[in-house]
């Protein structure tokens, strides 16, 4: 499996993570953290397919 198909599976957990964060949860400051997390992860996962 390559390195950048990781970085967009583990991207969209941190989404799903973040969005059942935002509708189950009362913290929705950790969502947000969540959400940078994978907004990141998807980031790298590019750049690494750029390669």
């Amino acid at each position: 499996m390559k390195k950048c198909n990781l970085f967009y599976l583990s991207g969209l957990l941190f989404f799903l993570v973040a969005a059942l964060n935002l509708v189950t949860g009362e913290n929705h400051s950790t969502a947000v953290v969540w959400l940078c997390l994978g907004s990141s992860y998807l980031c790298l996962g590019y750049s690494q397919q750029k390669k």
